[in-house]
């Protein structure tokens, strides 16, 4: 259900934003991405640790 809340808010979303929000929530819609695509839970913790360097 919480994909489809995310999806739902992306959507929908009407405020303006700035170029940063812009790009934070492109990186943690590619963060899901991989998650999503990880085979295993060593996959899932190195995606992890790269997505939370550029945090």
């Amino acid at each position: 259900m919480k994909p489809f809340a995310q999806i739902f808010a992306t959507v929908f979303d009407r405020e303006p934003q700035s170029r940063e929000a812009a790009q934070r929530r492109q990186m943690h819609r590619d963060w899901a991405r991989q998650r999503a695509r990880a085979i295993s839970p060593s996959d899932l913790a190195e995606i992890d640790a790269i997505f939370s360097r550029n945090l």
